[in-house]
């Protein structure tokens, strides 16, 4: 079983913010502290901003009511939950295509059922990368069918319609050049 809870994009926010009040402000505290007094509203700014960003996250994260499953692979089907409440569970036997579609922003998941009903789940949120490998790789071998599943590299405004239209011309492509 594959899972990703809600609260762990607040969990990487608040590891980032650290990060950022660390990257940020040591050094630049240093430099007005042995070169140049004139930095001090900037260093005040900056400071403010990064402590801000880290506590809103932290608060958010130590919250117990956005602590929800948000996507879980397994062998019954996907479950998928963007905000609290409104959540859905589709068994693979109804599942037509998995479509992960990869950005330079970052990705998402649309996922297509017989009956043309279209759920899309954005996982930029989640991962610091661009790629969800774990989440391709659960989704692949939990899927009772690997043909379901397609890695597409489009843009997140990008349309199940038009993904698929994407992915006809280059299987075209593919038979022309093997004839």
């Amino acid at each position: 079983m594959y899972i990703i809870y809600r609260k762990d994009y607040y969990k990487l926010c608040f590891r980032l913010g650290i990060v950022w009040c660390i990257i940020s402000n040591i050094p630049v505290c240093y430099l007005i502290a042995v070169y140049d007094h004139s930095w001090n509203f900037f260093m005040t700014i900056n400071l403010f901003a990064s402590i801000t960003y880290t506590l809103y996250f932290l608060i958010k994260y130590l919250r117990k009511d956005l602590d929800f499953v948000a996507l879980r692979i397994d062998d019954s089907g996907l479950f998928l939950c963007s905000k609290k409440n409104e959540e859905v569970f589709i068994k693979w036997e109804k599942i037509k295509y998995v479509i992960f579609v990869v950005d330079d922003y970052g990705s998402k998941i649309i996922v297509r059922q017989y009956n043309k009903e279209t759920h899309e789940f954005f996982l930029r949120d989640y991962f610091n990368c661009i790629r969800p490998r774990g989440t391709i790789k659960a989704a692949c071998k939990y899927a009772d069918d690997i043909d379901k599943i397609r890695e597409v590299k489009a843009s997140l405004a990008s349309t199940y319609d038009s993904i698929m239209w994407y992915i006809s011309e280059k299987e075209k492509k593919i038979k022309k050049n093997k004839e």
